[in-house]
């Protein structure tokens, strides 16, 4: 508090030259905000991939992530149940406590119909998650910035997150009346928080153009390292000048 004036944030970059849905090579078919249709056979795949049945009407959610109560698993493991009534597909891709993978890996012998789990570390399958995911998932109890929300966004896959740290720096929430925002978010960390945002994003799901405008706004989005970069230039300026204004 007494230095206030001397802390500064400086979001994460991405590298497109590596995360660009119109270049990456593992992906079934490659992408852009301008051919959204594109996506689509990313999502067949991604459900073939887990055995889930190929559903286009039914939205998918991803996870790529450490199975930890700070990326608030432990709300999701509560939750998913009612989430997976919502008549939704998830996957999950990553590794953790123990604990956490036993709660999921009993969800998913239970709703195998519902759930894909790949407990492990696999790149190339997290790329396919974020194409062929249509909503992407991040309800943190807290998170410095945040590198699978702007993945999301990216890929056109819509973020919902809980309004903390990064995410809620870099995701503004879908307004439906002026059909703003670039996701969804929720502030207090409780289930009924997450479940009522992600039956709102299933709700916009359901209103194509709402949802592909949505998608669009989210892959203009522009968090480039180029874009982190001019701020570290701003930060090491105004360093030099209070250094100077000393001497």
């Amino acid at each position: 508090s007494q230095r206030k004036s001397d802390i500064f944030g400086i979001l994460n970059g991405l590298d497109y030259s590596v995360w660009d849905p119109q270049a990456d090579t593992d992906l079934v078919k490659t992408y852009s905000s301008s051919r959204l249709v594109d996506k689509k056979p990313n999502k067949e795949d991604l459900q073939k991939h887990f055995q889930l049945p190929v559903q286009p009407g039914v939205p998918v959610i991803g996870m790529v992530s450490r199975l930890d109560p700070q990326k608030g698993f432990d709300l999701i493991a509560h939750a998913m149940e009612q989430l997976l009534k919502l008549n939704v597909q998830f996957v999950l891709l990553g590794t953790g406590q123990p604990e956490y993978h036993a709660i999921f890996e009993r969800l998913h012998h239970q709703y195998k119909d519902q759930m894909g789990l790949a407990l492990k570390f696999d790149a190339a399958l997290a790329k396919k998650i974020y194409a062929g995911s249509d909503m992407f998932l991040m309800p943190s109890r807290y998170e410095p910035c945040g590198l699978g929300q702007l993945i999301s966004l990216k890929y056109g896959t819509v973020p919902i997150v809980r309004e903390t740290g990064g995410l809620a720096d870099t995701i503004i929430d879908y307004n439906q009346n002026k059909r703003s925002g670039n996701g969804f978010t929720f502030s207090a960390y409780n289930q009924a928080a997450l479940i009522d945002t992600v039956q709102r994003a299933v709700a916009t799901f359901r209103e194509k153009t709402a949802w592909t405008k949505l998608m669009q706004r989210a892959m203009l989005a522009d968090f480039s390292w180029e874009a982190s970069a001019k701020e570290y230039v701003k930060l090491y300026k105004k360093a030099i000048t209070r250094v100077k204004a000393k001497i």
